[in-house]
């Protein structure tokens, strides 16, 4: 296991998990978290990680900048779309060019809007795939609301067990995370995506949705709808994890060379 760190373009620096079992070849799985997430992703990714890696691919798991462990930064789709790109390019350089997007929530727009190169399939649970409908005033307090009107800027502060101690919000972040359309996120979209739904999703009416966006994806992708399972559930997050052993195999399949 290596902590590395990457930098973009702009001069962030991200951080993150690279590892690389023994027997892998150039095939590597890449993660996406969603806003105001991290790497960890409570703990679903270094969950899937190890069963990625169990099957010889390896993997790349990081902190978006203003998340996590990475340098501090405004949270805008743009900046993300930079940090994905500068991740997976990273991998590309470390031989991995075949790659597969594993991407939850909100860190579904990320992917979908920067189409990495080196990504040849994408695994999506729980995507956000159209706007959103918040009640900022039932998530930001009153001051947080007045700085945004009038600073055009806001900090969360963050106290839980991990490094950081705020995240940088802005009108732009909260833009980018409602007003998204299905056309905007997947239309042209070359790589085949793998979507999935559980019961939360379908509760929040994510589901009704599928007509709107299906027609736009390329041939090749699929929906799953788990509508009796909750992937936050540790034993359900198996049912999600044979879904995914069986897209990566068959979008991003381990070559082994002949001897």
């Amino acid at each position: 296991m290596s902590e590395v760190e990457i930098v973009t373009p702009r001069g962030i620096t991200l951080r993150g998990t690279f590892v690389n079992p023994v027997d892998s070849t150039d095939a590597a799985v890449i993660f996406s978290h969603s806003f105001l997430c991290d790497r960890a992703s409570s703990p679903h990714f270094p969950t899937l990680a190890a069963k990625y890696r169990s099957l010889g691919y390896a993997t790349l798991i990081f902190d978006y900048s203003g998340h996590g462990e990475s340098d501090d930064d405004a949270i805008t789709s743009d900046r993300r779309i930079e940090d994905l790109r500068a991740a997976s390019g990273w991998l590309a350089d470390q031989g991995f060019t075949r790659q597969l997007l594993h991407a939850h929530s909100s860190g579904s727009i990320s992917a979908l809007r920067a189409r990495p190169k080196a990504v040849k399939a994408l695994f999506l649970s729980s995507p956000v795939l159209g706007p959103l409908d918040f009640d900022w005033e039932k998530i930001f307090s009153p001051s947080q609301l007045e700085e945004l009107e009038k600073k055009h800027e806001t900090f969360i502060f963050e106290d839980t067990a991990g490094s950081r101690t705020h995240f940088h919000v802005t009108q732009k972040t909260l833009i980018d995370l409602s007003l998204n359309t299905p056309e905007a996120l997947l239309e042209n979209l070359e790589q085949p995506a793998l979507i999935v739904f559980d019961r939360v999703d379908i509760e929040r009416g994510f589901d009704s949705e599928v007509a709107d966006f299906f027609r736009f994806l390329p041939d090749g992708s699929r929906l799953e709808i788990g509508s009796d399972r909750d992937f936050s559930d540790e034993d359900d997050l198996l049912v999600m994890w044979d879904l995914a052993k069986k897209w990566v195999k068959a979008q991003v399949p381990i070559v082994r060379p002949r001897r």
